[in-house]
């Protein structure tokens, strides 16, 4: 049953703007509402209606600090139709409004402005896969990160038919924690880590049967922000140092709110931070 609620963790996360209830969760996986309820509460001690508005929040959260699009652009991307809930929720979890919010932790960002030590340039991807595994661990508990053995537990197998592939890691959560989002809360499971490849074919694995604790994310053709570095224990402060020159930077391209990526190059490592307009 882990395996149906970690889907359903990951629905969630990927449908923050959508008007999605709980029955269209219940319809995606094959069960009843009230079996969705019960065992998404054992899993991850929280009802799924709790755990989407605490995954909303946080998405506007960054949103504010990082981007300068407006309050009600960023209620509408985080699945709020109604500016005055959106700014009550906000208020509820945060105990700011969305624009204190941003005023606090901008200034906070730019007046402890680190050392360049850094490049970051603006890139756009072709279309690609991801292969993806969840774990409900930070980084720095997940011993093997980049190795290609590691990334391909339970893929060896398919590594054939997988073709070109890059080791690759996405954190759903790295952003929120930047943006001081994350409020501690002892029950949650812990931080998300997705560890996988990347493919560079857009048909690559299309039709390969996975692992059922894998899925298959198609990335679209997209710019984003990317910084290259020598090791993982860096990543910290690369991921600081980026989003200040981008908070810095003025151009026509925000900070998207999509997880950040991390490739294992050859030669360097590569944070990919997604933007959009």
């Amino acid at each position: 049953m882990f395996n149906a609620m970690m889907r359903a963790e990951i629905w969630l996360q990927d449908t923050l703007d959508k008007p999605f209830g709980i029955e269209d969760l219940a319809n995606h996986l094959g069960y009843s509402a009230s079996q969705v309820r019960r065992q998404f509460r054992q899993c991850f001690n929280i009802s799924p209606s709790a755990y989407r508005e605490k995954r909303r929040l946080e998405r506007a959260a960054v949103l504010l600090s990082l981007t300068s699009q407006n309050i009600a652009q960023i209620a509408i991307r985080c699945g709020y139709t109604n500016h005055s809930s959106f700014s009550r929720a906000f208020q509820r979890r945060y105990q700011l409004s969305p624009r204190e919010y941003r005023h606090a932790v901008r200034s906070m960002y730019l007046q402890s402005r680190p050392d360049r030590h850094y490049t970051t340039s603006i890139e756009k991807s072709r279309p690609a896969h991801v292969v993806l595994m969840r774990m409900y661990q930070a980084p720095d508990h997940i011993r093997g990160l980049g190795y290609t053995n590691y990334h391909a537990n339970h893929l060896e197998c398919l590594q054939a038919q997988l073709g070109i592939s890059t080791p690759t890691m996405v954190l759903p959560d790295l952003l929120a924690e930047k943006a001081k989002a994350v409020i501690e809360e002892p029950s949650l499971n812990q931080t998300r880590t997705d560890i996988g490849f990347y493919l560079e074919s857009k048909n690559a694995a299309k039709h390969v049967a996975l692992p059922v604790t894998y899925r298959r994310v198609e990335i679209p053709s997209r710019y984003y922000a990317k910084t290259c570095f020598d090791n993982i224990s860096q990543l910290s402060n690369v991921m600081s140092e980026t989003l200040v020159a981008l908070m810095n930077k003025r151009n026509h391209l925000n900070i998207s709110g999509d997880a950040p990526q991390v490739l294992w190059q050859p030669q360097h490592i590569e944070l990919r931070i997604p933007l959009s307009f």
